[in-house]
Parts: structure tokens; sequence; C-alpha cells
């Protein structure tokens, strides 16, 4: 498997999806917008349709300063609730999508709709077996994770996760040691996501029904070849650093004006698009790892296959051989 070559491929071929990414995106929308409820009808309720008010700039210093009263008085429930149950559709739509998207990825004929709908029901009971696994392999994941971290401070060396607050705040948190701690903890996550994603695809893509097989197998063929997982862990950086350019993009449009707000909203969305596309951007890749793993058919060279194989002419040489070895015998007898 050529790694450089997909972590090029493997981008351009989850973007190209168009229709794949529209549908996901209308699905991240639908998941917002059901989050954001529990905070839009009170809001709404008590502003009416716009934070403006009447006649007032937007947004308003007075709506702003209300607004922020209306969530004093719902306390934590109103804010965590709309967080905890995002968290929770979002991990729900994963699973319910995840067989759809590696049919897609692994077929090179058109989006169908009926289709994607038809896989995403016909893999949600494999996926789920397969995330138990998954879930099961992540327990010596983060007890490894912990051992290198114990052992990092039993020899005295920073890491990121053990330095006081205040070291952030005046020092440079980046050493060597701190930076190879890190490296360590994203090889295990990577090694441990990657396995998951190879798994996904042998599922479909062998009919695989042993989930715990496809699972086994898929993390063996990932620690036999590094290079797949430098170049899965290549693809998420690249995404990692797309999706901070765009966020940052975001960050820079002030809300000063409607026409402000949707600019955010549309610059908000390419954030979400960024990320789901680098997120099948991995799913591609690891789509790749199974193909240049997958047994070929043994062919047989030119030569052999014609030895192998009689031609007709050497049929009909049997066939004249025969018949003059029967009149020979019959000649005999008389």
């Amino acid at each position: 498997m050529n790694s450089l070559r997909s972590i090029l491929t493997a981008p351009l071929r989850a973007f190209s999806e168009l229709k794949l990414l529209g549908v996901l995106l209308a699905a991240n929308l639908c998941i917002a917008l059901i989050q954001s409820m529990p905070v839009l009808l009170p809001a709404i309720s008590r502003f009416g349709h716009s934070l403006a008010g009447r006649g007032r700039p937007f947004p308003s210093p007075e709506a702003v300063f209300d607004f922020s009263k209306l969530l004093a008085q719902g306390g934590g429930p109103f804010l965590a609730g709309p967080v905890i149950l995002g968290i929770v559709l979002s991990f729900g739509l994963q699973l319910v999508l995840a067989g759809g998207i590696v049919s897609r990825l692994c077929s090179p004929g058109r989006f169908s709709l009926a289709g994607f709908a038809r896989d995403c029901a016909a893999q949600l009971g494999r996926n789920l077996r397969l995330l138990g696994w998954a879930l099961l392999g992540l327990l010596p994941v983060v007890g490894l994770g912990v051992l290198i971290t114990v052992l990092f401070s039993r020899a005295k060396k920073p890491t990121l996760f053990t330095l006081p607050g205040e070291h952030w705040a005046l020092e440079n948190p980046f050493t060597f040691w701190s930076l190879t701690h890190l490296a360590l903890m994203v090889v295990l996550f990577a090694l441990w996501r990657s396995s998951f994603d190879l798994a996904r695809v042998q599922l479909y893509a062998d009919d695989q029904r042993k989930t715990r097989l496809a699972a086994w197998r898929a993390l063996k063929q990932m620690v036999r070849s590094p290079g797949a997982l430098l170049g899965y862990i290549a693809v998420g950086l690249l995404g990692l650093a797309v999706v901070i350019v765009f966020s940052r993009l975001h960050a820079a449009v002030q809300v000063t004006s409607t026409g402000k707000a949707w600019l955010a909203l549309l610059v908000a969305q390419l954030v979400v698009l960024a990320r789901l596309g680098f997120s099948l951007s991995t799913t591609a890749f690891t789509v790749d790892v199974y193909r240049a793993m997958a047994p070929l058919p043994v062919q047989l060279p030119d030569s052999e296959a014609n030895a192998a194989e009689p031609t007709p002419a050497s049929a009909a040489t049997q066939m004249v051989g025969a018949e003059a070895q029967a009149i020979g015998n019959d000649a005999g007898r008389s």
C-alpha cells in the first residue's frame, strides 16, 4: 500500500461524495436544531423572533442582559440538558449512519438515498456488536496510556496531562518530553480508532458476521502496518488543522447585524462540513488499507495457462492418434 498516495487521495475521495456530505450535513443540522430547542423556545417566547428588540441595533444590550438573566434563572439543567442531548444524538447518529458511509466509500457507483438507508439498517446490528468489542479493546489502550504517564512522572519528566495550571500560564508547556508523551498518546488512540474503522470496512466488504474476528484481524493489520497507521494519523492531523483554520475564520466574523449573523451561521456550516469531510477521509483511508490487505486471486502465467488448457489443435491431434491406434488394432486382429 502506498500510504503517501492514500493520504492525498482519501480526502479527495471523501469530498467528492457531495450527496453523502449533504445528507450528513442535514442530519447534523437537525441534531443542532433539536439540541438548541430548550434554549430557543424560552428565548423566542420571551423576546419574539429577534433578539434585536423593537427598533434597537443588533444585538441589543438590553436584550442580551435580559437573555443572560434568563439563562441564570434556568440554572445548570438549562445549559447542561442540551449539551447532553446533543452528545447522545450525535453518538447515536454515527452508529446509525456507519454502515451506509462504509458501503458508499466501498462502492464505485452513484449515490442512492434508498440504498444508503438500506445499508445503514443492514449493518446496524453488526456495528453495535463491533462497538462493544471496540469499547472492550479501549480498556487496555487506556491502561497502557496511564502506565506511560506514570512512568514519565516517576522519571520526573513533564507531560501535558500532569502540568499545573500556572505552568501553562507562565511557562512554555511544550517541551521535548511533553511532546513525546503526547505523540505516544496520539499513536495509541489512532491505533484503536483505525482498527475500529478498518473492522467496519471488513464487516461490509467481506460480509463478515463474527465481529470479534473482524476486530482482531483489523488490530493485527494496523500493528503490522506502521506506514498505514502513520498515514491514518496524518489524515487526522490534516483534518484537525483545516477545522482549526475554519474555526478561526468563524471567530473572526463579528456579529453586528442580522446579515453578519447569517454569515456566521454559514461559516459555522463550513466548519462542520470540513469536520465531516475529514471524518469520511479517515474511513476512505482504511478502505485503501483493506484493499491492500485483501488476498488477490492467483493467476497463472501465460505459458502455464496454455499448458494447463488443451488447445483445439492438440485435441484434434489426440483424436487422430486414437483413431490410428484403433485401426492398427483391428488390422492386427484380422
